[in-house]
């Protein structure tokens, strides 16, 4: 019998609140055009938050990367995939979180002349392109996790049913209202396997050939 460790519940919770968190609270550019929503984000008042919440987000990303390395312990090959997918899911969301950060850095060192001289429309595309990947990149990859866990892990019936349909939102997150369902997943999936006893994963039993 092999043990999903609770660690991997800890993992997924600090990712999908600690991401989540930082996407709300960093207000980067994003969805439909708003030239006043640029203003403010790249404001030198604004560059001290906009740092502090993107590291925020960066080190919750690496709870993706715990929450694979608890599910590697399946082992086979279903363990090493979703440590894969976990380690491809963490680098696609910190590559995110410091290229939208990156922009207001650039504003920062700058100075006058890239504060003055970027139009509007290129930062907003730079933060929708940080966006994607800081939240949605991620969520592809946790959302292969999620319906390869519901398929082949002894989850309990409820939550492998939830992580089919939250593991699809997770791959169609770039279509933003999805994304709101699986972050829910992330946070029931994390408490419940926080909660519950560890789920065992049955191993098959080697076959030896007879003489």
């Amino acid at each position: 019998m092999r043990t999903i460790p609770k660690a991997a519940g800890a993992g997924l919770l600090v990712y999908g609140l600690g991401v989540t968190f930082a996407f709300m609270s960093l207000g980067a550019p994003g969805g439909d055009y708003d030239p006043a929503g640029i203003t403010g984000y790249i404001s030198s008042a604004h560059w001290p938050a906009a740092f502090a919440i993107a590291y925020v987000g960066v080190f919750a990303s690496l709870g993706l990367l715990a929450f694979g390395h608890a599910l590697r312990s399946l082992g086979g090959t279903l363990g090493e995939l979703l440590w894969g997918l976990s380690i491809a899911g963490t680098a696609v969301s910190v590559v995110g979180g410091f290229v939208t950060a990156g922009l207001d850095v650039a504003m920062a060192e700058g100075g006058h002349a890239v504060q003055a001289g970027v139009p509007y429309p290129v930062i907003y595309t730079v933060t929708e392109i940080g966006n994607l990947l800081s939240v949605c990149g991620p969520a592809f990859f946790a959302g292969v996790m999620a319906i390869v866990l519901a398929v082949r892990s002894p989850l309990p019936r409820w939550l492998r049913a939830f992580s089919v349909v939250a593991g699809a939102c997770g791959i169609l997150a770039p279509f933003y209202f999805p994304l709101f369902v699986f972050v829910l997943w992330t946070i029931v999936g994390g408490v419940t396997l926080l909660a519950s006893r560890p789920v065992r994963q049955r191993v098959a039993k080697p076959v030896l050939p007879v003489a």
